[in-house]
């Protein structure tokens, strides 16, 4: 389930995209997911390589223009545990390839053991007249609405 007012943009076998629009700012989270391929997936230079090519299904406002991580800085990631589950998050800045917009990003990264995949839900916000940690804080709580399954349906 999904907070009210947020749309979904975008969907397919791997990827989810929702959003939630306002006069002066935009909220938005994508959901996505790949095949883990050992403990190296979880480092920075993976974790942002993984989140540039799905983030480049987010459209940006001109043509040919798309979400990428700012290369400004290196993301930054810490590791933690929420119910048991091991997490990793990674905290930055996003850009638009071809075009002038960005902001912050958080992403929460996790192994679902069950199906040997990497479950990412990245969250951004762009608000270039607003202060964003607020709007930044809302999304960030969605993490403690997501449950991952420990059994798949065809294990039941």
């Amino acid at each position: 389930s999904v907070p009210q007012g947020y749309k979904l943009r975008a969907k397919g076998d791997d990827f989810l995209w929702i959003s939630y629009e306002f006069p002066q700012a935009s909220q938005g989270f994508f959901i996505y997911s790949y095949p883990y391929t050992g403990k190296q997936a979880l480092t920075v230079e993976a974790l942002t390589e993984a989140r540039n090519r799905f983030a480049a299904r987010i459209p940006g406002p001109s043509e040919g223009s798309y979400m990428i991580t700012a290369d400004v800085y290196e993301p930054d990631l810490r590791t933690f545990r929420l119910e048991g589950r091991l997490w990793v998050e990674l905290r930055g800045f996003w850009d638009v390839k071809n075009d002038f917009m960005g902001g912050p990003f958080v992403s929460y990264t996790t192994v679902d053991t069950t199906t040997q995949r990497v479950f990412t839900i990245d969250c951004y916000v762009y608000s270039p007249k607003n202060h964003k940690r607020n709007y930044m804080r809302e999304l960030e709580h969605l993490l403690y609405l997501i449950s991952v399954p420990d059994k798949t349906p065809a294990d039941e």
